[in-house]
């Protein structure tokens, strides 16, 4: 029940509760431990001294009673009566004598119980009973004294827990109040790289090493990003003039384009050139992205910009005879920019193409929803150059960045289904 208990624990705070509820249950058992101990060591004590007192009584007794053959009762004391003759003994005590050779307890209740002895010994070759009858309850403490006992060490037990809890639970928060404050250094510093994280001097060693290491992987991570957004964004920019270049350059191969052949593969360049400029795009919008997320603008994507992206395919499309089944339910609202949807739906959009053989390419877009679907032979795990695998880790990454969900799988009607669930 206990180790339940700590694993039900969801937090700091009540992991502090968890372990206060845990020592008072200790406390507790401790506790009822200590009256149980002390209880019985008391009575046990009290039988042990009235055993010993009258063994040395039983001598006596046995003494007299071998000096005097002719006397059967003696009293020895205020408190004990010596007998060698069971049928002299109260009749109250005979019950517990009847057919016994050797008898030893208390028995009767307080305030009139009594310790009892039975033996024998020998006068003269012959074998006489010895027995002892002792009040005592007058040598026993008394309940009252009982009491005030057990509830003056049940007290000092009550004292010491408490200082041992006080010390327990300041060396708890001790050991927890660090990571409270790691915590909320980290919640703080969501939006701010340049937290600095730092755990109060008393904290235990664990704990500044600890700090230490958030900070070297902070500065890490942060010159990870750095390096990524400059790369990004250098690569853009020194993509753009080559592609300025290909561009001119084939506009003017397409004034003088006078073959079917030589339009076609004009037609290509012009194409290629057209993605590699959405890309560059994609990536240098990427970069502003990370840059402040909140600045991005909302926008709504379009049935024109989805039929325009489709359109981008519709080449390869018309070389396999496949066609375009699109159906349009919604308009979905986010901040990426018009290139990342390029780039997102181009690549599924073109997978579907190389898995299909022939049939139709089913596209849909809701409120939040777009699904890109195939009739090919459906969703293989393994990387393919001419099949699902190509193009998919852009788009995971990329919905990854803007908190989209990505899933792809096989259809229930056949088919590869890549669907993304838009978020703003």
């Amino acid at each position: 029940m206990i180790f339940q208990l700590f694993n039900r624990t969801k937090s700091t705070q009540s992991m502090k509760s968890s372990l206060a509820l845990f020592f008072s249950f200790v406390s507790v058992v401790i506790g009822i431990f200590c009256f149980l101990l002390i209880a019985g060591s008391l009575t046990w004590s009290e039988d042990r001294v009235g055993e010993r007192r009258i063994m040395i009584d039983k001598k006596e007794a046995v003494l007299y009673f071998q000096s005097h053959p002719e006397q059967s009762r003696i009293k020895l004391d205020l408190l004990t009566t010596a007998y060698n003759d069971i049928h002299l003994v109260p009749k109250s005590f005979q019950k517990y004598l009847v057919g016994q050779k050797h008898f030893l307890g208390e028995v009767g209740d307080e305030p009139d119980s009594r310790m009892i002895y039975m033996s024998s010994y020998t006068d003269k070759g012959i074998e006489h009973p010895v027995i002892l009858v002792s009040l005592i309850d007058e040598t026993e403490i008394t309940s009252r004294e009982f009491i005030l006992v057990v509830a003056s060490v049940l007290a000092v037990v009550a004292v010491l827990i408490f200082l041992f809890g006080s010390l327990l639970l300041r060396l708890s928060q001790q050991l927890i109040e660090p990571v409270n404050i790691l915590k909320s250094q980290l919640d703080k510093s969501q939006g701010d790289p340049s937290q600095i994280f730092s755990v109060p001097d008393s904290s235990a060693k664990e704990f500044q090493t600890l700090a230490d290491e958030l900070n070297q992987y902070r500065h890490k991570i942060n010159q990870v990003i750095k390096r990524e957004q400059a790369f990004a964004r250098y690569a853009s920019h020194e993509l753009r003039t080559p592609l300025t270049v290909m561009k001119g350059s084939n506009s003017l191969m397409a004034r003088g384009a006078s073959t079917e052949f030589q339009v076609r593969q004009v037609q290509r360049i012009q194409d290629a050139t057209e993605q590699m400029s959405t890309i560059v795009d994609a990536l240098l919008g990427l970069v502003r992205y990370e840059r402040n997320a909140d600045d991005a603008p909302l926008r709504t994507i379009t049935e024109e910009e989805l039929t325009r992206i489709i359109s981008l395919s519709q080449m390869q499309a018309d070389e396999k005879a496949l066609r375009f089944e699109v159906q349009i339910n919604g308009n979905p609202v986010t901040r990426a920019t018009n290139a990342v949807i390029t780039i997102v739906l181009g690549n599924l959009i073109r997978n579907s193409i190389a898995a299909t053989s022939a049939g139709s390419i089913h596209i849909a877009m809701e409120d939040n929803r777009i699904s890109v679907r195939d009739e090919g032979e459906g969703f293989s795990p393994i990387p393919d150059s001419d099949g699902h695998g190509l193009g998919l880790m852009i788009v995971d990454d990329l919905c990854h960045r803007y908190g989209w969900q990505f899933h792809i799988g096989t259809h229930p009607d056949g088919g590869c289904e890549a669907v993304i669930i838009l978020t703003s």
